[in-house]
């Protein structure tokens, strides 16, 4: 009798999505799914993902990637290293992704992933201790008995569409993003608490904000940007969806702690919220969206802006990256801190930024 239903069920979503199809095949127009107008690609920039997938996949597909967080989506690999990405934060087994969340996670990714394009708007997220760094144009990275001088002018890592986080605070934009696979006692992203596999939002976040780089990317950088998947999910997407061909990469998780989802879809699990009227236990809801990594650093671009956000959502512009001529006549690309900004705030990021100038200095920068 199950089977039998569970087929029966399966049948009338078929035929649920073969009409639809068949309506949208006559107005070209309108949502396949909602039979909304469609939205235009520049509108698309600014609707939030969940909304958005609403246009083109039914109620059951966005429940089935909503029910995906948590599910193992690496069952394949067999690298001992990639073991405990395979587990929960408290030590038990993930289950393996099902049929239908595979192919519902497939189909988000081949909608949103059409908005990564030339003139799309990024954010990507950065720790507190890197902002000096970025505004002087140089930073040092290695080890203290091996530093070394690199330039801050590209953005490398993850990113992601502004719409994934427009609208959140600051703490939700953590919740959200995953920032990030920290451990230790205190954090740039987040702190430990005394709940076990939860931590919080940091104190550094409270006191000084999370900033973010707003960048627009060109073509190449668009190319560039790539969605990480678990090899179970990236070997699905590869042999079913010719749209979305070379548009992802294999990238299995490690740690059982770790945000990181595999999943192309960035959530943290075990964040708690700043909300006092929640729970004590009570953790940031699933932000749908897509993430991306830079599989090449891609380069700052004029007029791209650094932005703080705060714990109530507001954002204040920190700094402009423009075009500036130096004394000989040549021209360079640097950023420029707001005139609108407090005489407190510019005394900050102004010691911030002395501070990367000393780092770079000690380490024959």
């Amino acid at each position: 009798m199950k089977n039998t239903a569970a087929f029966r069920a399966s049948l009338l979503v078929l035929l649920v999505s073969l009409s639809t199809c068949a309506a949208y095949a006559r107005n070209s127009n309108l949502c396949p799914v909602s039979g909304k107008p469609l939205p235009t690609a520049a509108q698309r920039q600014f609707i939030v993902p969940v909304r958005l997938l609403t246009c083109f996949l039914t109620p059951a597909e966005i429940a089935a990637v909503r029910g995906s967080i948590g599910h193992d989506a690496q069952t394949t690999v067999t690298d001992p290293a990639f073991e405990s990405g395979e587990l929960n934060p408290d030590g038990s087994a993930r289950p393996p992704l099902t049929a239908e969340q595979t192919a519902a996670l497939a189909k988000m990714h081949s909608v949103l992933d059409d908005d990564m394009r030339q003139g799309a708007v990024i954010r990507k997220y950065i720790t507190n201790a890197d902002v000096g760094g970025f505004l002087y144009g140089r930073t040092v990275i290695g080890s203290p008995d091996a530093p070394t001088v690199v330039t801050t002018n590209t953005v490398r890592g993850f990113v992601g569409l502004e719409r994934n986080t427009q609208g959140l605070d600051a703490g939700e934009t953590i919740g959200a993003l995953g920032l990030d696979y920290e451990t230790t006692a205190t954090g740039q992203f987040t702190d430990a608490t005394d709940i076990p596999f939860r931590r919080e939002v940091s104190q550094e976040v409270r006191l000084h904000g999370l900033h973010s780089i707003r960048h627009f990317m060109s073509a190449q950088g668009a190319m560039d940007a790539q969605i990480p998947l678990a090899r179970d999910l990236n070997d699905y997407v590869e042999s079913h969806d010719p749209s979305l061909d070379g548009r992802s990469f294999e990238m299995n998780r490690q740690g059982q702690s770790n945000p990181y989802t595999g999943l192309g879809m960035s959530d943290d699990i075990g964040l708690l919220t700043l909300d006092e009227t929640d729970g004590e236990d009570a953790i940031y809801p699933l932000h749908i969206n897509e993430e991306d990594v830079m599989t090449v650093p891609t380069p700052l671009a004029r007029g791209d802006v650094l932005l703080r956000r705060s714990l109530d959502g507001r954002e204040t512009l920190i700094a402009r990256y423009v075009k500036t001529t130096r004394p000989d006549g040549t021209t360079a690309n640097a950023w420029y801190l707001s005139p609108r900004l407090s005489a407190a705030d510019r005394a900050y990021y102004r010691g911030l930024i002395q501070q990367a100038a000393a780092r770079v200095t000690g380490a024959g920068g």
